[in-house]
């Protein structure tokens, strides 16, 4: 007998999130990881409009919206300095505005609300391997102990060294790179989160996301792989950009600079293999563009859920679960990932990503589609549309 149906390690969004969903559906599920929670994640901590539809589906929105920080905007500071702003226009029974909360705080509500939903929760235990039987699992934790489950999930983030030798993975991916710090008694914070491109490496973006009235996440990211040393980018930005000096001339810095890797390689076949899949970001669900995983962290854990509910059944062998998930990833994600990845390439490289900004201050068009596109407001057939599609191309074509 298995000890459990399924076995998910990590209990971030992806991880906390298909545990939850499947202990409705009736499912023994144990969920591992190897920190003690609430854990510090590194993380910008946004959730965009689609991350928080997400959330609403899965039942988990007023839960973080309550103790999270709400934006109804974004301000862009392209690379002569100027700024221009983009409201979050409203949207139907869809949450409009772009939360901020920390991931120490995010993490945990997703945790708990998985133990409530019947999941047996396992902290402190490092997997470092799963062993595939005839007819079902074995997870191997450090120092030995042992669990057997029929189905396994991996949620492990960017950390691709246990994907590997679990065999879902052939070689260590490319990964992009970030890196924040919390302050506080930060001046001149409203009710917008701030992108900044001068002065960082591109394509990539420097952010300012508030937490409180007086306190932010502040970051910079670089989504080329070439730029693994952001912690010391950071610094360079915080003792000597404008804005950032304007900002925390009077704050303190709450927390140590903080590196992290990001994998935005998406493909369906990164899905997982036999009774072994992945969700989040061990599929390489980031944006490319922004970084952003929460969203399609919270996404592809409905979808296995999906999978799960329609192709495996007491009696039966979840043999049919892989190939309709990665259907489901592929319908959802590979179209806009193939937009985003050519978007990043055209549009917001080193040599045209400054011309791009300029040209979406111009133009209101090109404002809503930065805004519906990057933060999740939009399907890629809305963004085709001849009257979106053609501006992006006069731009991009044009450099």
């Amino acid at each position: 007998m298995n000890d459990f149906d399924v076995c998910v390690i990590g209990a971030g969004p992806a991880g906390a999130t298909t545990a939850m969903l499947l202990a409705h559906q009736g499912r023994r599920v144990a969920l591992l990881d190897r920190a003690q929670f609430p854990r510090d994640k590194i993380c910008g901590d946004g959730i965009t409009p689609r991350g928080a539809r997400a959330l609403t589906r899965v039942g988990s929105f007023e839960a973080v919206e309550s103790v999270a920080r709400a934006h109804r905007g974004v301000s862009i500071r392209g690379g002569d300095g100027r700024s221009f702003s983009i409201e979050f226009t409203s949207q139907a029974g869809s949450p409009s505005d772009l939360l901020v909360l920390p991931r120490m705080v995010l993490d945990d509500i997703l945790v708990k609300q998985a133990v409530s939903a019947g999941a047996c929760w396992m902290p402190g235990q490092k997997v470092v391997d799963v062993r595939e039987t005839a007819d079902a699992c074995e997870i191997i934790s450090e120092g030995g102990a042992r669990l057997q489950a029929a189905f396994t999930v991996l949620a492990t983030g960017a950390e691709s060294q246990l994907l590997r030798r679990a065999g879902v993975l052939a070689k260590k991916p490319p990964v992009d790179h970030a890196a924040r710090a919390y302050f506080e008694n930060v001046e001149g914070l409203d009710d917008h989160v701030t992108l900044f491109f001068d002065g960082v490496d591109l394509p990539g973006y420097g952010w300012i996301f508030p937490v409180g009235s007086h306190a932010a996440n502040i970051g910079c990211g670089v989504f080329d792989s070439r730029g693994s040393n952001q912690s010391a980018r950071l610094a360079k930005l915080i003792d000597s950009h404008p804005l950032l000096a304007a900002m925390l001339r009077n704050a303190h810095q709450a927390s140590p600079i903080k590196s992290y890797p990001l994998r935005t390689d998406f493909h369906p076949d990164y899905a997982g293999v036999s009774r072994r899949a992945c969700v989040g970001e061990a599929a390489g669900l980031v944006n490319p563009i922004t970084g952003e995983g929460i969203d399609y962290a919270i996404e592809s854990a409905e979808f296995l859920a999906q999978a799960m509910a329609s192709q495996w059944s007491t009696g039966r062998a979840p043999g049919a679960v892989m190939p309709a998930y990665r259907d489901l990833l592929a319908r959802r994600f590979s179209l806009r990932f193939r937009l985003y990845r050519w978007l990043q390439h055209r549009c917001l490289s080193e040599r045209n990503a400054l011309k791009f900004l300029a040209g979406v201050e111009r133009s209101p068009v090109l404002q809503r589609c930065v805004v519906d596109g990057l933060f999740g407001r939009a399907r890629p057939r809305d963004l085709l549309r001849p009257g979106v599609l053609l501006p992006v191309l006069r731009l991009a074509l044009a450099h």
